[in-house]
């Protein structure tokens, strides 16, 4: 079992391997982790050698993943709170956990608890490309929760409307609320709100998951 800060120099050295290619220097690490001395640095690395979380060499940028390094340190368990239509809103958002996905904590980072999951049902969406993957009738949505206004007219969200989920495109036009569909298939429109519809933004869409 790792202390808090020997966990956060385990994800620093974990996520800049996988994002550059190489391990990090003495100085990366220390100026991530916020402390004044090297020494503290060499410490924790020291330790996460021992337990082989990793295993440091001798020259520069030499730190390597260690054998103890699985799924379940270098994941988090997102949960899937049910269904959201990629159609007209038609599944309640009643937020019945259905099971969990494990997601790599570069792509959720410190705040996990902001993340949820929703499987994705219908067609509207499946020109919608998030990190190049189609929002596609029977992948996985990863939400991120802390998005309750529209801050990039491009993005796709969760919206709930009078009780019902759906992935849409939101688009403002004067004193109308337009849920904008990217499909393939001509049977899907543009839906237009009217001032008598109870509608919110549960998060945006970052992520998207095909386990078919």
């Amino acid at each position: 079992m790792l202390t808090d800060k020997q966990q956060r120099v385990l994800d620093i050295v974990t996520k800049y391997i996988r994002e550059h290619g190489m391990s990090p220097t003495l100085e990366e690490i220390q100026i991530e982790l916020g402390v004044r001395s090297k020494h503290s640095v060499v410490q924790f690395l020291e330790y996460l050698d021992h337990k082989g979380y990793i295993s440091k060499g001798r020259g520069y940028r030499s730190i390597r993943l260690g054998e103890r390094i699985t799924a379940s340190q270098l994941a988090i368990p997102i949960p899937i709170l049910g269904f959201a239509n990629a159609g007209r809103p038609l599944a309640y958002a009643d937020e019945a956990e259905m099971g969990s996905v494990m997601v790599s904590k570069t792509i959720v980072g410190a705040d996990e608890k902001k993340y949820f999951c929703v499987r994705v049902h219908g067609t509207s969406m499946n020109r919608f490309l998030v990190r190049g993957k189609p929002l596609a009738d029977g992948t996985v949505a990863l939400i991120d929760s802390s998005f309750r206004t529209v801050d990039d007219p491009n993005a796709a969200y969760l919206c709930i409307v009078d009780g019902a989920a759906t992935l849409k495109k939101v688009k403002m036009a004067g004193e109308s609320l337009y849920l904008v569909p990217e499909s393939n298939d001509t049977v899907h429109s543009p839906l237009v709100l009217s001032g008598d519809d109870h509608f919110s933004i549960n998060g945006k869409v970052v992520d998207v998951y095909d386990f078919s």
